[in-house]
């Protein structure tokens, strides 16, 4: 099952489990993680994040609205958005009020006539990635409906992928929301 929905070879998960030693045990089912938040460290540490092509924007609108509208459009583009950063925490796990978006996309997409403007990534309120990890897109059933939340309907990153961006991200207030997201990831709860 891992296999197929990551499209890798079921030998690669065998030699991943192995890898993985004692923080994961196989019961004859799958594969089930002994410690959950050391796996969700462990994998942190390991994982060297989705790489690409990033580009910064910059617009006065709400962060929940810049990563609604810029998913829309994405969407109408058939780049299969996926949300991440402040604003995808926040719709796993509310916290703390989102001040940047992320947003993974297929390919480029210009945002200049949709009310943002470029900006250095550092200054963005939006930042756009065309990442070079394809899994992101295997860990998300794109078949069901985008989620609502709050009037707004986006599809939101794996857990993991925005944890990973909140590990990682410069953000004031990121640590705390990693924390309170990876609590929500280990324990189905917040």
């Amino acid at each position: 099952m891992i296999a197929d929905a990551l499209g890798i070879s079921q030998q690669s998960v065998s030699n991943a489990a192995r890898y993985l030693g004692d923080l994961v045990h196989d019961q004859g089912k799958g594969l089930l993680a002994k410690d959950r938040t050391a796996l969700l460290s462990a994998w942190v540490s390991e994982y060297g994040g989705p790489g690409g092509q990033e580009f910064g924007w910059y617009s006065l609108d709400a962060v929940t609205e810049q990563a609604a509208k810029s998913s829309d459009l994405a969407e109408l583009l058939e780049l299969r958005p996926l949300v991440s950063g402040d604003v995808g925490a926040d719709r796993l796990a509310p916290w703390k009020l989102p001040t940047t978006a992320r947003l993974y996309v297929e390919d480029p997409i210009d945002l200049a006539g949709d009310g943002f403007v470029p900006a250095p990534i550092e200054e963005a309120t939006l930042v756009t990635c065309v990442p070079r990890d394809p899994t992101l897109w295997r860990l998300v059933d794109l078949r069901a409906p985008a989620s609502q939340a709050g009037g707004e309907t986006m599809r939101t990153a794996d857990a993991a992928i925005v944890y990973w961006d909140l590990v990682h991200s410069a953000d004031v207030g990121g640590d705390e929301a990693a924390t309170h997201l990876a609590r929500f990831i280990t324990n189905g709860s917040q």
